[in-house]
């Protein structure tokens, strides 16, 4: 038996050490190790610590409006108007019941399954591979909600972790959740990462802005704060 090690950047493991003679033709293993990183700018153990830790911050969000959409109280309703135009019984039934899907989905997302467009598990998807043109964060495809992957472009990398008020991997990731069919089954409409873009698109449109994607991930995520650094 052979321990498995990586180095300290998580990016090699070492499979076999030692001088090891083969007494068993045709019995060699091969091994394939892929060793291209998923961010340029940090090594893929740094990654995975970087997405886990933006979950993490989403699913405390996420709980945060499960709480206040049971209390339904006066800022609470102020707060539906804002990201979707009204606050009535039908925006809270849909938000009580697509906040804690939203929570379990966020709550399974795993690093193995934060991907690149051209990554191997990606290419596994049944959805067209979307070109990243620099401006895109990330997708999913919405046919294989239930896998939970979540593939990243280049921009994704260079995101903040939690600045609330601009883009960052936990707004990201809590979009991307809300497309999948079996939380909000979302679509992107508009995009907008500020309230007030949010605020004046609800107030347009009161009757789709509650099948935005940004308009719920404002509403979770969207604060004059920074959750984590």
């Amino acid at each position: 038996m052979h321990n498995f090690k990586t180095d300290d950047d998580g990016d090699w493991i070492e499979v076999h050490s030692g001088a090891v003679t083969n007494t068993n033709p045709g019995s060699m293993v091969h091994v394939k190790i892929n060793t291209e990183r998923i961010c340029s700018n940090m090594s893929n153990k740094e990654f995975k610590e970087a997405v886990m830790r933006a979950r993490d911050a989403g699913v405390s969000l996420i709980k945060e409006r499960i709480t206040a959409v049971a209390r339904w109280d006066v800022n609470e309703q102020a707060r539906a108007k804002t990201y979707f135009g009204r606050a009535d019984d039908e925006i809270r039934s849909t938000l009580t019941t697509g906040l804690p899907r939203l929570l379990a989905a966020m709550q399974e997302l795993v690093p193995e399954k934060i991907v690149r467009w051209d990554g191997e598990l990606s290419r596994n998807l049944t959805c067209s591979v979307v070109p990243d043109n620099g401006t895109n964060h990330a997708a999913v495809c919405k046919p294989d909600s239930e896998k939970r992957v979540i593939a990243i472009y280049s921009k994704f990398c260079n995101d903040s972790l939690g600045e609330l008020f601009h883009a960052a991997k936990v707004k990201v990731l809590i979009h991307e959740c809300t497309h999948y069919t079996d939380t909000f089954n979302s679509d992107d409409i508009i995009y907008g990462d500020t309230e007030v873009g949010m605020k004046i698109f609800a107030l347009q449109n009161p009757e789709r802005a509650i099948r935005n994607a940004d308009s719920i991930t404002g509403y979770i995520a969207t604060f004059d704060r920074i959750i984590i650094k």
